[in-house]
């Protein structure tokens, strides 16, 4: 459907050291930006008021998130959340799941597909109230680019542990069909609410790119003006889920260069629509016949819904000023003259924008991605926490073994107790910690706790500035909150996105292999970074004969076997290597892998590690954050807007 399960993109890869730990040297308000402080009221106050508003939609098929907007228990949603087995059936229904875990039977009314947005409405009134709990909705034409805003939604579907998460962003670009922010929205999200900071819904939730912080949403006004419809059951439209590239075929013919999703003209393509019509390289696109433009897809949207030498008006912006051209529309059936020498091979411009694309989104994943001017990762943004972070400057350090960097470290004391993240330090030799101002100290380990995956290590050093934990005062949802880099500086607002909880895998046993059947018994494929396995020097090709000396003859058998047992349970494996054949005793964990990820960015073995931490569940105690962190930025304090 959309884009966490139960550690949806939001745990985001954060620590559970910056899940666990509040960090507090007691700022004042003086030194909390006012800004900061009414957004924190905003939000809190916006949050309650819509929070039961949130639900669950299934057709059957598949899992979404919905908003009801009225008591009388319409629900807005995607169209692709609800499509249909039977495109042709006009007796479509749906199940809508309350935030109290109630369940209700819904009707699909009208679908805008051009747009993917649809409508439901509640078959009966709940039993206990006059109408159901509902959200206000805005206007996207009253917002403004650079607005903050705030997501929530379902991903991966409903869970009864755990509410509606809540994630926090700003809006990146705003269309007359599309809003684009830079929420952390995931699979199962799609049909939830995206709301403007007074619990308005300007808009929902519609499709995910390969960036978590870059995700399009149905513009609230599409319900706006096509409301009769939907509320009549018209159905309408196709959804496009890429870029059709009409803007660069005999249709339109420009190639466009993007940036903070402003197209602008980089070539005219000889004997177009785009050229008679007068384009020019440096033209920017403001609007196609009044319809303002949000990114890639959203043009080609447009443009699709235009026909053959139609007349359409071109708003742009040139040399500053604003002005509007006529063009006549092409035909998009083939080649483009003069797109290339006749004597050459056609260029597929296709490959060409994909080519663009794919090189944006890998330097967008890189570590040192180049920010977009209205995300909430901006510098101004981020100066707003100076006042947080700045007493806290040298109670975050970096750990690195070898040069390499492993991970960041929270100074727990002055005499050099330092916690970090245990998995991050799998196979360091020699680590070593560096502080902010440069001094660099040899580490030892001194305890690791596996359940939570935290390490405590020991420096030598007396003169050291340790953060205050905050243990007397609950974590909120909707809580602002702040991590640092390793130089503790400001390196990423976030917010508190689910309360403490219990994350799936923390009661299941788990030893810490890929296997495969063997003749002799059950090999292991590969053995995991963390794992009991790998702690007891276990090794891929191992084969395991028996567990606790019962015989382990396929993978069904040992996995069934290991399910049994509970985290912390000691079992005794007999295994054979070389030829040789050996019994050793092994504590098990808990299950810390996630074997859910939403994207296949965080599934992909080969990028094992890199975007996604190996132990990534199982938490006994944890609550999530909205961060979109690297691995090797975990490990450090998460702070309060307090502090």
């Amino acid at each position: 459907m959309s884009k966490f399960s139960s550690l949806f993109r939001c745990l985001c890869l954060a620590s559970v050291l910056a899940a666990t730990m509040t960090c507090s040297q007691q700022a004042t308000a003086a030194d909390i930006a006012t800004d900061l402080q009414q957004r924190q009221t905003q939000l809190s106050t916006a949050f309650q008021k819509v929070r039961e508003a949130v639900v669950g939609v299934s057709d059957g098929l598949g899992v979404g998130s919905g908003v009801i907007v009225s008591a009388d228990g319409i629900v807005l949603t995607a169209s692709h959340v609800v499509t249909s087995r039977n495109r042709r059936s006009r007796n479509e229904a749906a199940t809508i799941t309350m935030a109290d875990g109630r369940q209700y039977a819904a009707t699909v009314l009208g679908k805008d597909r051009d747009s993917d947005a649809a409508l439901l409405r509640i078959n009966d009134l709940p039993r206990d109230s006059p109408g159901f709990p509902f959200a206000e909705t805005g206007r996207t034409s009253e917002c403004k680019v650079g607005d903050h805003c705030f997501a929530m939604g379902h991903p991966g579907g409903f869970r009864h542990e755990r509410e509606a998460p809540l994630r926090f962003g700003r809006i990146l670009s705003i269309g007359s069909r599309t809003v684009v922010s830079d929420c952390a929205i995931l699979l199962g999200d799609s049909g939830g609410p995206l709301f403007d900071m007074d619990g308005r819904v300007i808009g929902i939730h519609s499709m995910i790119t390969s960036l978590i912080t870059e995700n399009r949403h149905v513009a609230i006004d599409c319900f706006h003006r096509d409301w009769d419809r939907l509320l009549a059951g018209d159905r309408w439209g196709h959804l496009r889920s890429t870029d059709n590239d009409l803007v660069e075929s005999g249709f339109f013919g420009v190639h466009l260069k993007w940036r903070d999703f402003v197209p602008e003209v980089a070539r005219v393509i000889p004997n177009t629509p785009a050229e008679k019509a007068g384009l020019k390289k440096g033209d920017v696109l403001v609007t196609v016949q009044d319809g303002k433009i949000a990114d890639r897809l959203d043009l080609s949207t447009t443009l699709d819904l235009l026909e053959e030498e139609q007349r359409i008006e071109i708003g742009i912006l040139r040399d500053g000023k604003n002005t509007t051209i006529e063009l006549v529309t092409g035909d998009d059936a083939g080649d483009v003259d003069g797109y290339d020498d006749e004597d050459s091979p056609k260029r597929d411009p296709r490959r060409v924008e994909d080519s663009d694309r794919d090189q944006e989104i890998m330097d967008q994943l890189s570590e040192n991605r180049k920010i977009g001017t209205f995300e909430k990762r901006t510098e101004k943004e981020l100066s707003l926490y100076s006042g947080v972070v700045s007493p806290n400057q040298n109670s975050v350090v970096s750990i690195r073994d070898g040069g390499l960097l492993m991970c960041l470290g929270t100074v727990m004391s002055a005499d050099g107790y330092i916690l970090t993240k245990a998995s991050e330090l799998q196979g360091a030799i020699d680590p070593e910690v560096i502080f902010p101002n440069g001094r660099r100290f040899k580490a030892r380990e001194l305890a690791t706790d596996y359940a939570f995956d935290l390490m405590l290590l020991k420096i030598q050093a007396m003169d050291l500035q340790p953060v205050s934990l905050e243990v007397d005062r609950p974590s909120f949802v909707g809580e602002l909150a702040i991590l640092q880099n390793g130089k503790g500086e400001a390196l990423m607002p976030t917010v508190i996105s689910v309360k403490t909880h219990t994350t799936e895998g923390a009661n299941k046993a788990f030893l810490g292999i890929r296997m495969e059947d063997d003749g002799n018994g059950v090999r292991i494929e590969r053995v995991l970074p963390g794992g009991a396995a790998q702690r007891n020097g276990m090794k891929e090709g191992d084969v395991i004969m028996s567990l606790n000396g019962r015989v382990m003859d396929n993978r069904g058998t040992l996995g069934t076997a290991i399910g049994a047992f509970m985290p912390g349970d000691k079992v005794a494996i007999r295994f054979m290597r070389d030829d040789k054949i050996r019994t050793i005793d092994i504590i098990l964990t808990s299950k810390f892998v996630n074997e859910d990820a939403m994207l296949p960015l965080y599934r992909d073995e080969q990028f094992q590690g890199q975007f996604a931490s190996t132990h990534a569940g199982g938490f006994p105690k944890v609550f999530q954050i909205d961060a979109d962190v690297y691995p090797r930025q975990v490990g450090g304090p998460l702070l309060g807007i307090n502090g």
